[in-house]
């Protein structure tokens, strides 16, 4: 339903507007924000496991790097790591409740799971946030968000 939409939603939203990364966090040796880089080019590549684990690494070195939280939240997605997905894509919505591609992307989650009423939900909220991709989506299927 919802699905298949957002996937390709989310995978754009990961791949291009957190490219850059928001974080130095170098506490010896390799940075958050190297890791975050290298975890983009697997992703880019196809490499989901590896990106998971350099997202994981970034994460590591600064535990407030919210945009490789929403990165490797998108990546446990496509890997069908439905749980670990939804638990990335909390903490990004706990730490930013007007991140609207994090609704957008958990809402594809939820719809993954057969979960349609929270789905909708995160769906709705995204839209409310301005995600004019939702919007149109929902606006197609006859569905407010006021």
């Amino acid at each position: 339903m919802y699905a298949k939409r957002f996937y390709c939603i989310a995978v754009a939203a990961a791949l291009v507007f957190f490219a850059s990364g928001c974080s130095d966090g170098t506490q010896g040796g390799t940075s958050a924000k190297e890791y975050y880089d290298r975890a983009f080019s697997f992703a880019h590549a196809g490499n989901i496991e590896e990106a998971i684990n350099l997202y994981t690494l970034a994460i590591e070195k600064d535990p407030e790097f919210i945009d490789a939280y929403y990165n490797r939240g998108v990546m446990h997605f496509f890997h069908r790591e439905y749980r670990r997905a939804i638990e990335d894509l909390d903490r990004v919505i706990e730490k930013r409740p007007d991140h609207s591609m994090a609704y957008a992307s958990r809402g594809s989650v939820y719809d993954r799971i057969g979960d349609g009423q929270k789905a909708l939900s995160d769906y709705r909220k995204a839209a409310q946030l301005g995600d004019e991709d939702v919007q149109e989506h929902l606006r197609s299927k006859g569905i407010s968000w006021q």
